[in-house]
């Protein structure tokens, strides 16, 4: 987050409203801007390196057929062109590899790629339309640097367009500038790329949302169109490619008649021959991995030098059915550092003894599914149940950790809440190697680790009819992960320090936990047991520990996030908003305890100097006002003897100075709680 000061060197002024006409210095308006970009969805973010390419001689039909769409300097004829197709046929490499090839055009004085946006499930920065339009502004502000000084004023006249609709912002930030060029038509025609719309899954409603709303991925991907629909309507010199899946109202959206006209439709699992690029593919991987296998001083050199025979490498690309997800994973597996790429391939090519008729033929991932079962097979049947344990609680918790815990880290702390002893969770699933990211290095930091090396995996082992005995439920590995966080929370005292990493991410997940488990079965939802433990925990000590620990390298905080608004917008407030559990006293009882323990850590903070508190507090603060807000405009759900009040008000009186010291986030609108209450 930024870090501008707003308010440096102001004295004695007094605000009517709390709207104000902030200002940011010329040399942070750009940087202001990359703060709130989602910087990991651009095409050359550290987030996604290595990013998936093309291998080299495939898609050569797809890429020509976008390359003669696009012209930089003539504007095609519809300026969006939509490709589609079931998971793994490429898009993201296609998409990667077409900005690739814009970047190294020679013989220009311009950038012909514009801007790139990769959305992905389970990032909290890129699968939201939240910083859609400030991520696009940004990199437009950077390839077209004529367009950087009225997006620069834009942000000096008023910073807040950051967090105004996404529709004021893009106007503010990228039409508006446009126009202030001036005439446009011989302006060379910049790309936008849009991949993975259907990963784009929340709502960029960050408070005081509805779930069911906030996870309503159709209104979120049909927003996004819209906005591009609204930036190609203002005929500037923009074009767009769009790759997705082809979701029933993506496809309804854009057959319709406001964009069937500007768009330029591509089948790309109609289009091209995906055996030849599959074989392309395989030959060149085989032969890398034959050169390994004859050179090992372990394998006799005639057998070596044979292998693996032009029949097996038919029959793997016959397996393949074009499918290049089916492929790769393949090859992956056969290159399993911890087994013999001989045996394996000739495991591969063996019938399934769990081949399904009835599934073979169902979709064009009947063959992907068959080969992940038979991944699944390679495992030691002894630890087969242990190994869908540690798949549960990784995709369960996975999300939640940040990229500096790092996968090693991450599979330690879920080892001990789990009881399992240190070190086994990764030994089960050390043979996973082709569909996890085990040995793929840990991803940056700022970012959630990427488990699966391919969305389709934990597709295939949440549904049961096509993984069969190896399929996950996640609220196993919820229920199993939070019995684990409140066992080490019954451990903590005010006084006690935290034992180690799982302490301190027990204390920072158990709301999110608990409401998860709320939402996936509320029926079945084992709320007794859960109160009792809860009330059982000195809750005050564990939400200090929370706090005081926000900054941690060990979970992932969503942009403006902390623990104030998870334990809100997870726990306390679905349990409210629930007659049939805040019907029963053991509940009602629960969630006054929740509320009461973290306005007591609170006022704990607030009897310290600002210079033992912790650098996230002010948001804490922040976030506590702002579920405080009543229904209506100007009220509150909590009056003058509200604890957390009288501290605030004692502080003022006290030592103002800790007040203003508060109040420096100014950006989070704290200002309007502390005067709501006299306490500014």
């Amino acid at each position: 987050m930024s870090q501008v000061s707003y308010f440096t060197g102001a004295k004695k002024f007094v605000a009517k409203n709390t709207t104000f006409n902030t200002y940011v210095s010329g040399n942070d308006v750009l940087q202001f801007l990359f703060e709130h970009a989602a910087t990991g969805a651009m095409h050359d973010s550290d987030e996604r390196y290595p990013p998936p390419l093309c291998h080299p001689g495939t898609r050569e039909v797809i890429i020509i057929r976008i390359k003669d769409w696009y012209g930089f300097l003539t504007w095609p004829n519809k300026p969006i062109m939509w490709i589609h197709a079931p998971a793994g046929y490429g898009k993201t490499a296609i998409a990667g590899t077409i900005s690739k090839l814009l970047e190294e055009v020679e013989g220009l004085d311009f950038s012909p790629l514009g801007a790139t946006f990769y959305f992905w499930r389970t990032s909290p920065e890129r699968n939201s339309p939240a910083r859609f339009i400030i991520t696009i502004a940004y990199q437009l502000a950077m390839s077209i640097p004529e367009l950087a000084p009225h997006i620069d004023s834009a942000l000096k006249r008023n910073p807040m367009i950051l967090r105004k609709a996404l529709e004021v912002q893009l106007m503010k930030l990228i039409v508006e500038p446009f126009k202030a060029l001036g005439e446009l038509d011989d302006m060379p025609n910049r790309l936008i790329i849009v991949d993975g719309l259907d990963e784009c899954i929340n709502s960029d409603q960050e408070c005081r949302v509805e779930r069911r709303y906030a996870e309503d991925q159709e209104k979120a991907q049909t927003r996004i169109l819209e906005l591009i629909h609204t930036l190609q309507s203002h005929h500037l010199p923009l074009s767009f490619l769009i790759l997705s899946r082809p979701e029933a109202w993506i496809r309804q959206h854009i057959q319709s008649p406001p964009f069937e006209c500007i768009v330029e439709e591509v089948d790309l699992y109609a289009l091209g021959d995906h055996l030849y690029d599959t074989e392309t593919y395989i030959r060149a991987e085989l032969s890398r991995i034959a050169a390994r296998v004859k050179a090992d001083v372990t394998v006799g050199q005639g057998e070596g030098a044979e292998w693996p025979g032009e029949d097996v490498v038919n029959t793997l690309v016959e397996m393949t059915n074009g499918h290049m997800l089916y492929a790769s994973t393949a090859i992956r597996h056969i290159d399993n550092p911890y087994g013999d790429p001989r045996t394996l391939l000739k495991n591969l090519m063996e019938p399934s003894s769990h081949t399904n008729p009835d599934l073979m033929h169902s979709s064009p991932f009947s063959s992907l599914n068959e080969l992940y079962l038979q991944i699944m097979q390679s495992c030691p049947e002894s630890n087969r149940t242990l190994m869908i344990q540690v798949l549960e609680d990784i995709y369960t918790c996975f999300p939640m950790f940040s990229g500096i815990t790092g996968f090693q880290r991450a599979l330690d702390i879920l080892d001990y809440l789990s009881g399992r002893v240190p070190g086994q969770g990764y030994r089960a699933i050390r043979l996973l190697h082709a569909v996890l990211n085990i040995s793929g290095g840990d991803p940056p930091p700022l970012y959630p680790p990427k488990p699966f090396i391919h969305s389709s995996f934990p597709e295939f082992l949440l549904n049961s009819r096509l993984s069969l005995e190896f399929a996950i439920e996640q609220q196993k590995g919820t229920r199993r992960i939070l019995s684990g966080c409140l066992d080490c929370m019954s451990k903590i005292t005010l006084q006690s320090e935290m034992k180690g990493d799982a302490y301190i991410f027990a204390v920072l997940v158990w709301p999110i936990l608990v409401g998860n488990l709320l939402y996936s079965e509320p029926l079945n939802y084992p709320y007794v047991e859960v109160m009792e433990k809860l009330l059982s925990i000195d809750l005050a000590a564990c939400s200090i520990k929370a706090i005081a620990n926000g900054d941690t390298t060990i979970h992932q905080w969503p942009f403006a996030s902390r623990y104030v608004s998870d334990l809100y917008r997870s726990f306390i407030e679905p349990f409210r908003n629930h007659c049939s559990f805040m019907s029963e006293p053991l509940a009602q009882r629960a969630v006054t305890h929740a509320v009461s323990s973290l306005e007591n850590s609170l006022v704990h903070f607030l009897c310290q100097s600002p210079f033992e508190w912790p650098s996230d507090l002010q948001i804490e603060f922040s976030n506590f006002a702002n579920y405080c807000r009543g229904k209506e405009e100007g009220t509150w759900t909590i009056d003058n003897n509200n604890q957390v009040v009288k501290a605030l008000r004692k502080l003022r009186e006290e030592h103002p100075q800790h007040i203003s010291a508060l109040m420096r986030s100014a950006r989070f609108n704290l200002d309007e709680f502390l005067r709501a209450f006299d306490c500014y």
